[in-house]
């Protein structure tokens, strides 16, 4: 199963789907296209830009559960990477090319642009610049760059989230998403980029040194 584009991988994954077994994520080529919300509105308290070159890790937790990606963008190069430091460690890369990278095997997949490469040069903070069900912000406290606010989800008083935005980095490079029953407020689950920064090493964008070339996989 080859994916079809890494914002379609990414966009999963923060959309809750990223408590998945193993080859979920590898969907084989899809007619569905992927929607990303506009811009935030005036009514917004920020303004969320993805910058054109940047790196960072994206931490997804729920429970104990915690799930790590890296993202980096160069322009129009894209590359997501999961399961850093496991034997399932594998990553997308968009150059020239599309390329799916295994790390245990050492080996690359690999073909030609999709004709939805439109949908590929997306923000790969889309997920996290989703804020169109948003409602009710309060601006709750700030700390140095980041500001804290609070917000409804599609108005309901039975969930919150915690928006932490980052003056310097121009994102919000935290949420954090609760239910609310009653007096009792449970965290469900947060987002958090990580070691964020605006370079990138060239390098990143290439397929790494002693990796071969396999055979695409297919679903069956």
């Amino acid at each position: 199963m080859f994916l079809s584009t890494p914002v379609k991988i990414l966009h999963a994954v923060c959309c809750l789907s990223i408590l998945f077994a193993g080859c979920g994520v590898w969907r084989g080529n899809e007619n569905s296209t992927v929607t990303f919300a506009p811009q935030p509105k005036s009514e917004y308290p920020f303004v969320a830009l993805e910058p054109e070159i940047f790196q960072t890790e994206l931490v997804i937790r729920t429970g104990e559960t915690e799930r790590r990606l890296v993202i980096a963008r160069n322009g129009e190069m894209r590359r997501v990477e999961f399961d850093v430091g496991t034997d399932n460690h594998r990553a997308v890369l968009v150059t020239d090319k599309e390329y799916l990278l295994f790390f245990k095997r050492k080996v690359y997949e690999e073909r030609a642009m999709t004709s939805d490469a439109d949908a590929i040069f997306e923000p790969l903070t889309a997920p996290l610049l989703s804020l169109r069900d948003y409602a009710d912000f309060v601006e709750i406290k700030r700390v140095d760059s980041v500001v804290e606010y609070s917000a409804r989800i599609n108005e309901s008083p039975n969930s919150e989230v915690r928006i932490f935005f980052d003056d310097n980095v121009g994102l919000p490079v935290r949420q954090e998403f609760y239910s609310i029953e009653g007096d009792q407020r449970s965290l469900q689950y947060s987002v958090e980029f990580q070691n964020f920064r605006k370079t990138v090493d060239d390098g990143i964008f290439q397929v790494p040194a002693g990796f071969k070339r396999g055979t695409q996989s297919r679903t069956r």
